[in-house]
């Protein structure tokens, strides 16, 4: 279990994190998002003790990161996937950290077989994309089998396979009991893989919760389709309904009721093909709980 406390951290003049308290759960993926700026990357790396925090503080199971005796046997994270000396091969690069994490060759090789890149185990990291970095970047963090994964990006680079494969291994390390915390700007990845959700915006929470709670922060939004589709995108115009039109003439229309749609269709004498709810994304709520802006 990841506990953040009260955790604020000041540089000069600008608070980059202010009194920011959740919870991240063993046996779940917890979601940590935020725009850019938010505090995000400043929260993870006062939890590993790669800053201090100027108050606060962030426990793994009750301890500090810097009072884990071999901290990797417990904590795996993977903040930068560029953090690797290009000369080195894979396995030379996790055969530098076997010691700190306690393990032989033999645990090197068989994370580099995890996550994929056994069969490049030998190739300089300097050849590798940045989608075989980020695999690299993960197999360090399972190098010690910790029970807490901390991820930055992890699907980073990856091409859709990858992603798929990410999402499998991201979902079975939490059913094997692990507290996983991830930091994503893939929403719609970020929807289908975790369960709790912690979003920040301008270094405070503003959201914590299982993620089918987001469900009332999204406005309504309906699909829609019509016979006579030229009829139905000038009952569009009129109603200033904001609209998106697929090719077929069917429209997702946000801020409007199926129950609103279809009285102002009667009304206007169209017939309806299709009406039908949809509920609302991740991606939707929190644009409105952050207030719009880009993801880190």
């Amino acid at each position: 279990m990841i506990q953040v406390r009260a955790l604020s951290k000041r540089f000069g003049q600008v608070n980059a994190v202010i009194d920011l308290s959740f919870t991240a759960r063993d046996g779940r993926v917890t979601a940590f998002l935020g725009p850019n700026g938010s505090g995000k990357t400043t929260t993870l790396r006062a939890a590993l003790g790669l800053l201090k925090p100027t108050a606060g503080d962030v426990l793994f199971d009750g301890r500090h990161y810097q009072d884990i005796r071999r901290p990797a046997r417990q904590i795996g994270a993977s903040l930068e996937a560029s953090s690797f000396h290009p000369g080195r091969t894979a396995l030379d690069h996790l055969l530098t950290l076997a010691p700190g994490a306690a393990v032989a060759e033999e645990r090197c090789r068989e994370v580099l077989d995890l996550v994929g890149l056994a069969g490049q185990a030998n190739r300089r990291v300097g050849g590798y994309s940045m989608g075989m970095r980020g695999r690299l970047g993960i197999a360090a963090a399972l190098l010690g089998d910790p029970g807490t994964l901390l991820l930055d990006e992890p699907t980073n680079g990856l091409d859709p396979e990858g992603i798929s494969w990410m999402r499998n291994l991201i979902r079975a390390m939490a059913a094997q009991g692990r507290t996983v915390l991830i930091s994503s700007h893939l929403l719609g990845e970020v929807e289908r893989t975790v369960d709790d959700v912690v979003i920040i915006a301008r270094g405070q929470l503003v959201h914590a919760s299982p993620i089918a709670d987001l469900e009332r922060f999204g406005a309504p939004t309906a699909v829609v389709a019509a016979t006579d589709p030229p009829a139905l995108a000038a009952l569009v115009a009129r109603a200033g309904w904001d609209a998106q039109w697929g090719a077929d003439g069917s429209a997702l229309i946000r801020g409007v009721t199926p129950v609103g749609i279809g009285q102002a269709a009667f009304d206007a004498g169209l017939v309806l093909t299709q009406l039908a709810s949809q509920k609302p994304g991740l991606e939707q709520a929190f644009f409105r709980l952050t207030e719009g802006g880009g993801l880190q």
